[in-house]
Parts: structure tokens; C-alpha cells; sequence
């Protein structure tokens, strides 16, 4: 399991712009932490020194006094480590969400059209199952290792024979935590696999909504959806039964514990060798103690979705270019374009789109493509935009191999008027300058001008 937590070092080059954040965050958790581990101590000395004897007041009003100063600047502490560790938790996703964005865009559309768009979506929503890593809850199960360690020595100065008790029990206590909390993990991946999985089934639904209606679809379609639904409900209800197990197991535990621990320590006080007090601070110190053991035996409930979302995130970041990192920019314009024996087809398809194409195109020449829907005209566009690799045979740009340029490059020098025309949000102007960064409004206007086109947008109900 150790090599599997070593993939959380994939995201120390993206916690660099946080590390400060992070670092006060843990400090204050960490004095928090110490400032309000004498608590249980206090507790047991007001009801020893004060209500026991019925003399104490004054030592009733100290210590009373001091937990509840103890407990304003831990609210204060609290308020401040909570919302750096927000800062940390916000700045990670989101950069992992731009990371992601950035490598679906430059990935090769063979890839992107082996995945549905919900799928992906899907696997890009996970890197929100990261902020985990960096919330107060997850991060106060290791600062509790200092509790852990300062409570067992308080324990030891209360009372030796019921330490030795507790140092007997922990062990069993974090053995019953981890084992149930194995069960649990084992099905997490598969409920990832299967709600993205049906993510992916709804997205493409909603995708082509006009299509199912017009082909009255819609019993087709929520068969499908059923199939997938059926399996993400088994996953998950799996997952549950597992999860509600590893719950009981842990009240039933917690249960015989303080049950053990009551018989002993009323042995001890009919004994005379233990004061009540002291049984009650011990109790306290006790429920942090197996707080921790609990939450560090159960660790892999809380790291195991973590750890798979990594993994999946990894492997999107980690997709191949559709530049190669040999690919090199096209400075000139575009002076000759030839296919050479290119064939071509597309990844869900036997038959080949192009079959050994070999064609010439200068500078200056107009060629008319004809054919009928389907036969390859955009596809041969999408192949000199670099879209597309051939299957075989190479394309040439200015006699460079298509496939060593850089293909941002090659778009820059190339304008389509596609088909099927995708407006973005926003308004006509954006969706005109889009991807144009060097280029304004006035450049627009300018070319309204020179193609004489005022006449035409002035008719328009908004004037364009």
C-alpha cells in the first residue's frame, strides 16, 4: 500500500503555490491541538478539588476560568487554520482542473473520440475528491498523533494499572479498524469506474436530445440508461454495506471498551486506589486515544478514493500531445500541400475514408472537392489542420513532414467556414475574435468596411 501513497508526492509541484498557506495551517492546528489537550486534566481536578468536597469554589472559579479561555482561542485558532486550509484545498483542485482542461485540448481527437464527453467530465469533476487530502478532518488524524502521545503519558501519571489496560486494547482496537476499513476501499474504485460510466450515458442523452425525439428513442435510451444505473447502484450499495459494518463494528467496540474500562476503574475506586476525578479525566483521555487509533486504523477508507482519483487524474495528465516534442512551428506561409499514398480511417471503423490518396496543392491553385456526405471531404481537412493522423502515408506542408509540425502553428495559417458552426458563450464579437489575441474590434469593423457589409449588419434588429 506504501508505493500507492507515494503518488501523493504527483502533487507537490502544484502545493508549491500553497506550501505557505499549508504550513500556517498545520502550525495552527498543531497548537490548537496542544493548548487543549490538558482539558480532560482540568475537568478531573474540579471535580476532585471542587464539587467532590464541596470547599473549592475558588478553585472551581480558576479552573473554569481557564477553559474557557482555552476554548475561546482555540475558536480563534480554529476560524484561521480552517480558512488557510480552504485557500490550499480551493488553489490545488482548481489548478489540477486547468491541468486537466490544458491536456484534454492538446490531446489527439482519436483519443478524445475513444471517450464520452460525460465520461470525461466525469474524470475531470474527480480532481474535487483531492480537496480531501488538505481538509482540517484528514490532516487532524496525523496532528492527533500528537494527542495520542501526550495523553498516554497524562494516563500513565493518572493511573499505571489502567494504562496498561489501554496499551493491551489499542492494538486490537486499530486491527478491528483497519480490517473493517478494507473492505470498504476494495469496492471504491469500481464505484468511480461505474458512475462515470453512467455520467458519461447522461451527457450523451442530453447531448443528442433532439435526435432522440426525433427518432423516438426514448424507450432505447432509458434502456441503456438502466443498464448503467444498474450497475452503479450495485456498486455503491456494496460499497454502504461495507461502510455500515465498519461503523458498528467500531460503536460495538467503543462500546465493550468503556465498559471494560468502568469495571477495572470501579474496582479501583472501591479500592480506594482511584478517585473519581481521575476515572473521569482517564475516560476523556481514553476517547481521544482511540479517536486516533480509530481514525489511523480507518486511514485507508479516507485515503483509498484519494488515491484512486490520483491515479485516474495522473493518467490524464500524463496523455500524449498531439504535437511530439521533436515538432517544430511552421514560421513561413504555406506555399505547397501534398498527400502521399495517405489512407485513413477512424478508430470505430474498418472500412478506410481516404484510400490511397496521393495529391499536389500550391499556392494559388483552387481545388474543388466533391463528393457525397461521407466520403472523406472535412476528414481531409481535419487531416491538413493535423485534427487527424493518417492511418498510413504522410502529408506535406511546404515539404515537411505534417507530423514534425507543430500543429497550433499550422491553424494559425489556415481559415475554415465548417458545416456545423459551434458559437460559444458570449457574444457574436467574442465568438469572432475567438482565439484571436492579437486582433480587436477594430479590426472587425475594419473588415466589415473592406467586404462592404455595414448595409447588411444596419438591417439586422440589433445592428449586429
Amino acid at each position: 500500500m506504501f508505493k500507492h501513497y507515494k503518488s501523493i508526492s504527483f502533487l507537490f509541484p502544484i502545493l508549491k503555490k500553497s506550501k505557505f498557506w499549508l504550513i500556517i495551517g498545520i502550525i495552527g492546528m498543531i497548537i490548537s491541538s496542544l493548548i487543549t489537550s490538558p482539558i480532560p486534566y482540568f475537568v478531573g481536578q474540579v471535580i476532585d478539588k471542587a464539587l467532590l468536597t464541596k470547599k473549592g469554589y475558588s478553585e472551581l472559579y480558576k479552573i473554569t476560568l481557564i477553559l474557557a479561555l482555552i476554548y475561546v482561542i482555540r475558536y480563534i485558532l480554529s476560524i484561521v487554520y480552517q480558512y488557510f486550509f480552504t485557500k490550499v484545498q480551493q488553489n490545488v483542485v482548481n489548478e489540477l482542473r486547468i491541468s486537466m482542461v490544458n491536456k484534454v485540448i492538446d490531446a489527439p481527437l482519436s483519443f478524445l473520440n475513444k471517450k464520452e464527453k460525460g465520461y470525461i467530465l466525469g474524470r475531470i469533476s474527480e480532481s474535487g475528491n483531492v480537496a480531501t487530502l488538505f481538509s482540517p478532518t484528514f490532516l487532524g488524524t496525523f496532528i492527533g498523533v500528537f494527542d495520542f502521545f501526550f495523553s498516554l503519558v497524562i494516563m500513565i501519571n493518572l493511573s499505571v494499572k489502567l494504562t496498561i489496560l489501554v496499551i493491551i486494547i489499542v492494538p486490537i482496537y486499530y486491527f478491528i479498524s483497519r480490517n473493517s476499513s478494507r473492505k470498504i476501499s476494495k469496492s471504491t474504485t469500481n464505484v468511480y469506474e461505474t458512475s462515470a460510466i453512467l455520467n458519461g450515458e447522461v451527457y450523451e442523452m442530453l447531448n443528442g436530445i433532439e435526435d432522440i425525439k426525433m427518432l423516438n428513442g426514448k424507450d432505447t435510451q432509458i434502456k441503456k440508461l438502466k443498464c448503467k444505473l444498474k450497475d452503479t447502484i450495485k456498486s455503491v450499495i456494496k460499497q454502504n454495506l461495507h461502510f455500515i459494518l465498519f461503523v458498528q463494528n467500531i460503536v460495538l467496540t467503543n462500546n465493550l471498551v468503556t465498559v471494560l474500562v468502568l469495571l477495572f476503574s470501579g474496582i479501583l475506586i472501591l479500592r480506594n486506589e482511584l478517585t473519581i476525578g481521575i476515572y473521569t479525566a482517564f475516560s476523556l483521555y481514553l476517547t481521544t486515544l482511540l479517536a486516533t487509533t480509530q481514525s489511523l486504523g480507518s486511514l485507508e477508507i479516507t485515503l483509498k478514493p484519494i488515491l484512486v482519483s490520483i491515479e485516474r487524474i495522473k493518467e490524464f495528465l500524463t496523455l500524449d500531445s498531439e504535437d511530439s516534442e521533436s515538432c517544430q512551428p511552421l514560421s513561413e506561409s504555406i506555399e505547397t500541400i501534398t498527400f502521399n499514398k495517405v489512407n485513413f480511417k477512424y478508430n470505430d471503423q474498418s472500412d478506410l475514408i481516404i484510400n490511397n490518396l496521393s495529391l499536389d496543392i500550391s499556392k494559388g491553385d483552387k481545388a474543388l472537392i466533391r463528393g457525397v456526405n461521407g466520403s472523406g471531404k472535412t476528414t481531409l481537412i481535419k487531416l491538413i489542420t493535423g485534427l487527424y493522423s493518417p492511418t498510413s502515408g504522410s502529408i506535406l506542408i511546404n515539404g515537411k513532414d505534417l507530423a514534425l509540425i507543430d500543429k497550433k502553428s499550422i491553424r494559425e495559417k489556415i481559415g475554415i467556414v465548417s458545416q456545423n458552426i459551434f458559437l460559444f458563450k458570449g457574444t457574436v464579437l467574442d465568438n469572432i475574435l475567438y482565439g484571436q489575441k492579437d486582433k480587436t474590434k477594430d479590426d472587425v469593423i475594419n473588415l466589415i468596411n473592406k467586404y462592404h457589409l455595414t448595409e447588411y449588419i444596419n438591417r439586422l434588429e440589433k445592428k449586429g
